[in-house]
Protein backbone atom coordinates (compact mmCIF):
# COMPACT_ATOMS: atom_id res chain seq x y z
CA UNK A 1 0.00 0.00 0.00
CA UNK A 2 2.88 2.34 0.87
CA UNK A 3 4.48 1.68 -2.52
CA UNK A 4 1.16 2.28 -4.29
CA UNK A 5 0.60 5.50 -2.38
CA UNK A 6 4.10 6.68 -3.26
CA UNK A 7 3.52 5.88 -6.94
CA UNK A 8 0.22 7.77 -6.97
CA UNK A 9 1.84 10.74 -5.24
CA UNK A 10 4.73 10.76 -7.70
CA UNK A 11 2.35 10.58 -10.67
CA UNK A 12 0.40 13.50 -9.24
CA UNK A 13 3.57 15.53 -8.83
CA UNK A 14 4.60 14.81 -12.43
CA UNK A 15 1.15 15.77 -13.68
CA UNK A 16 1.21 18.99 -11.66
CA UNK A 17 4.65 19.82 -13.01
CA UNK A 18 3.45 19.21 -16.55
CA UNK A 19 0.47 21.49 -16.01
CA UNK A 20 2.83 24.28 -14.95
CA UNK A 21 5.24 23.83 -17.87
CA UNK A 22 5.48 26.60 -20.43
CA UNK A 23 7.40 26.85 -23.67
CA UNK A 24 9.43 30.05 -23.82
CA UNK A 25 9.62 31.38 -27.36
CA UNK A 26 9.96 34.59 -29.33
CA UNK A 27 10.76 35.99 -32.77
CA UNK A 28 13.36 38.75 -33.03
CA UNK A 29 14.84 40.90 -35.76
CA UNK A 30 17.50 38.32 -36.62
CA UNK A 31 14.92 36.19 -38.45
CA UNK A 32 14.95 35.86 -42.24
CA UNK A 33 12.24 34.72 -44.65
CA UNK A 34 12.92 32.53 -47.68
CA UNK A 35 10.75 34.29 -50.24
CA UNK A 36 11.50 31.96 -53.18
CA UNK A 37 12.24 28.30 -52.46
CA UNK A 38 13.52 27.68 -56.00
CA UNK A 39 16.09 30.49 -56.08
CA UNK A 40 16.71 30.55 -52.33
CA UNK A 41 16.06 34.31 -52.17
CA UNK A 42 15.65 35.65 -48.65
CA UNK A 43 14.65 38.87 -46.90
CA UNK A 44 15.03 40.10 -43.35
CA UNK A 45 11.81 39.85 -41.39
CA UNK A 46 11.49 43.63 -41.15
CA UNK A 47 11.92 44.12 -44.89
CA UNK A 48 9.55 41.22 -45.62
CA UNK A 49 6.79 42.80 -43.53
CA UNK A 50 7.34 46.13 -45.29
CA UNK A 51 7.19 44.53 -48.76
CA UNK A 52 4.73 41.70 -48.06
CA UNK A 53 2.17 43.01 -50.56
CA UNK A 54 4.75 42.71 -53.34
CA UNK A 55 4.60 38.91 -53.09
CA UNK A 56 1.96 37.19 -55.20
CA UNK A 57 0.00 35.45 -52.42
CA UNK A 58 -0.52 38.70 -50.52
CA UNK A 59 -1.26 41.54 -52.97
CA UNK A 60 -4.67 42.10 -51.38
CA UNK A 61 -3.54 41.74 -47.78
CA UNK A 62 -5.09 44.37 -45.52
CA UNK A 63 -2.10 46.06 -43.87
CA UNK A 64 -3.83 49.37 -43.21
CA UNK A 65 -4.88 51.02 -39.97
CA UNK A 66 -5.96 48.55 -37.30
CA UNK A 67 -3.90 45.68 -38.72
CA UNK A 68 -0.74 44.17 -37.21
CA UNK A 69 1.79 41.43 -37.76
CA UNK A 70 1.94 38.74 -35.09
CA UNK A 71 3.42 35.33 -34.27
CA UNK A 72 1.69 32.24 -32.87
CA UNK A 73 2.51 28.56 -32.31
CA UNK A 74 0.62 25.86 -34.19
CA UNK A 75 0.52 22.36 -32.68
CA UNK A 76 0.56 19.26 -34.91
CA UNK A 77 0.99 15.51 -34.42
CA UNK A 78 -0.25 13.46 -31.49
CA UNK A 79 -4.03 13.05 -31.69
CA UNK A 80 -4.53 16.24 -33.72
CA UNK A 81 -6.32 15.54 -36.98
CA UNK A 82 -5.06 16.82 -40.33
CA UNK A 83 -6.58 20.21 -41.05
CA UNK A 84 -7.45 20.82 -37.40
CA UNK A 85 -6.33 24.21 -36.07
CA UNK A 86 -4.68 23.94 -32.65
CA UNK A 87 -2.50 26.66 -31.14
CA UNK A 88 -0.66 27.02 -27.86
CA UNK A 89 -2.26 29.48 -25.48
CA UNK A 90 -0.34 32.33 -23.89
CA UNK A 91 0.33 32.76 -20.18
CA UNK A 92 0.28 36.42 -19.11
CA UNK A 93 1.73 37.04 -15.63
CA UNK A 94 -0.92 38.50 -13.36
CA UNK A 95 -3.71 37.61 -15.80
CA UNK A 96 -3.46 33.91 -16.62
CA UNK A 97 -3.98 32.01 -19.87
CA UNK A 98 -5.44 33.63 -22.96
CA UNK A 99 -6.28 32.28 -26.42
CA UNK A 100 -3.13 31.97 -28.51
CA UNK A 101 -4.86 31.93 -31.90
CA UNK A 102 -4.25 35.65 -32.41
CA UNK A 103 -0.62 35.37 -31.34
CA UNK A 104 1.73 38.03 -30.07
CA UNK A 105 1.99 41.26 -32.01
CA UNK A 106 5.33 42.53 -33.24
CA UNK A 107 6.58 45.70 -31.62
CA UNK A 108 9.33 47.32 -29.59
CA UNK A 109 10.14 45.99 -26.13
CA UNK A 110 12.91 47.32 -23.88
CA UNK A 111 14.79 48.62 -26.90
CA UNK A 112 14.29 45.43 -28.93
CA UNK A 113 11.94 44.70 -31.85
CA UNK A 114 10.05 41.45 -32.32
CA UNK A 115 7.27 39.32 -30.83
CA UNK A 116 7.90 38.68 -27.15
CA UNK A 117 11.36 40.24 -27.03
CA UNK A 118 13.59 40.25 -25.12
CA UNK A 119 12.56 37.66 -22.49
CA UNK A 120 10.19 35.45 -24.46
CA UNK A 121 6.52 34.52 -24.45
CA UNK A 122 5.16 31.84 -22.11
CA UNK A 123 2.94 29.25 -23.80
CA UNK A 124 1.58 26.42 -21.58
CA UNK A 125 2.65 23.10 -23.08
CA UNK A 126 1.34 20.63 -20.50
CA UNK A 127 -1.40 19.23 -22.73
CA UNK A 128 1.02 18.64 -25.59
CA UNK A 129 4.01 16.99 -23.94
CA UNK A 130 6.01 14.16 -25.49
CA UNK A 131 4.02 11.06 -26.40
CA UNK A 132 3.54 8.48 -29.13
CA UNK A 133 3.08 9.89 -31.69
CA UNK A 134 4.79 13.04 -30.52
CA UNK A 135 3.44 16.56 -30.74
CA UNK A 136 5.30 19.13 -32.82
CA UNK A 137 5.28 22.91 -32.99
CA UNK A 138 5.48 25.47 -35.80
CA UNK A 139 5.85 29.22 -35.38
CA UNK A 140 3.49 30.98 -37.77
CA UNK A 141 3.91 34.62 -38.75
CA UNK A 142 0.74 36.33 -39.81
CA UNK A 143 -1.19 39.51 -40.38
CA UNK A 144 -4.30 40.33 -38.34
CA UNK A 145 -6.60 42.88 -39.98
CA UNK A 146 -8.96 45.29 -38.25
CA UNK A 147 -11.67 42.60 -38.21
CA UNK A 148 -9.36 40.08 -36.48
CA UNK A 149 -8.92 37.95 -39.61
CA UNK A 150 -5.60 36.08 -39.55
CA UNK A 151 -3.55 35.48 -42.71
CA UNK A 152 -0.43 33.32 -42.37
CA UNK A 153 2.47 34.85 -44.31
CA UNK A 154 5.40 32.63 -43.26
CA UNK A 155 6.18 29.55 -41.16
CA UNK A 156 9.16 28.08 -39.33
CA UNK A 157 10.38 24.52 -39.63
CA UNK A 158 8.60 21.95 -37.45
CA UNK A 159 10.15 21.20 -34.06
CA UNK A 160 9.21 18.23 -31.86
CA UNK A 161 8.39 18.64 -28.19
CA UNK A 162 11.41 16.57 -27.17
CA UNK A 163 13.76 18.78 -29.19
CA UNK A 164 12.58 21.87 -27.32
CA UNK A 165 13.37 20.65 -23.80
CA UNK A 166 15.90 23.44 -23.25
CA UNK A 167 13.13 26.01 -23.66
CA UNK A 168 10.47 24.42 -21.43
CA UNK A 169 10.36 25.83 -17.91
CA UNK A 170 7.84 26.44 -15.15
CA UNK A 171 5.59 29.50 -15.29
CA UNK A 172 7.13 32.70 -13.98
CA UNK A 173 5.31 35.80 -12.77
CA UNK A 174 8.53 37.81 -12.70
CA UNK A 175 10.94 38.78 -15.45
CA UNK A 176 12.52 35.46 -16.53
CA UNK A 177 15.45 37.14 -18.29
CA UNK A 178 17.89 34.30 -17.56
CA UNK A 179 15.76 31.56 -19.17
CA UNK A 180 16.42 30.34 -22.72
CA UNK A 181 13.71 31.03 -25.31
CA UNK A 182 13.14 29.16 -28.56
CA UNK A 183 13.93 31.75 -31.23
CA UNK A 184 13.56 30.40 -34.78
CA UNK A 185 15.57 32.47 -37.22
CA UNK A 186 14.60 30.84 -40.53
CA UNK A 187 11.09 31.04 -41.99
CA UNK A 188 9.57 30.24 -45.37
CA UNK A 189 6.91 32.30 -47.12
CA UNK A 190 3.47 30.69 -46.96
CA UNK A 191 2.69 28.94 -50.25
CA UNK A 192 0.10 30.00 -52.76
CA UNK A 193 -2.89 27.66 -53.25
CA UNK A 194 -1.84 24.77 -55.49
CA UNK A 195 -3.07 24.65 -59.08
CA UNK A 196 -5.15 21.59 -58.20
CA UNK A 197 -6.88 23.43 -55.39
CA UNK A 198 -7.49 26.43 -57.63
CA UNK A 199 -9.01 24.14 -60.25
CA UNK A 200 -11.34 22.58 -57.69
CA UNK A 201 -12.41 26.04 -56.55
CA UNK A 202 -13.05 27.00 -60.16
CA UNK A 203 -15.21 23.92 -60.77
CA UNK A 204 -17.16 24.61 -57.56
CA UNK A 205 -17.86 28.21 -58.60
CA UNK A 206 -18.88 27.08 -62.12
CA UNK A 207 -21.24 24.45 -60.68
CA UNK A 208 -22.78 27.05 -58.35
CA UNK A 209 -23.37 29.45 -61.22
CA UNK A 210 -25.02 26.72 -63.32
CA UNK A 211 -27.22 25.77 -60.39
CA UNK A 212 -28.25 29.39 -59.88
CA UNK A 213 -29.10 29.76 -63.59
CA UNK A 214 -31.20 26.64 -63.46
CA UNK A 215 -33.27 27.84 -60.48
Amino acid sequence: MAVLAAAVLTAGMVLAAGENDVLYWMVDDSATITTDTESGATATIGRFFEDVKSYSPFEDLNTGEGSAFAARIRVTGGDIQEGQDVFLNLYIPGIGEIDGAYGVEFGDGSGYWGAGVPTGNQSPSGNYSAGTPEYSFIVELGNIDSSDNWTTVATSATATYSSLGTYIHEKFDINPSSLAAWTPTEFTIAPEPSSGLLALMGFAILALRRKQKGV
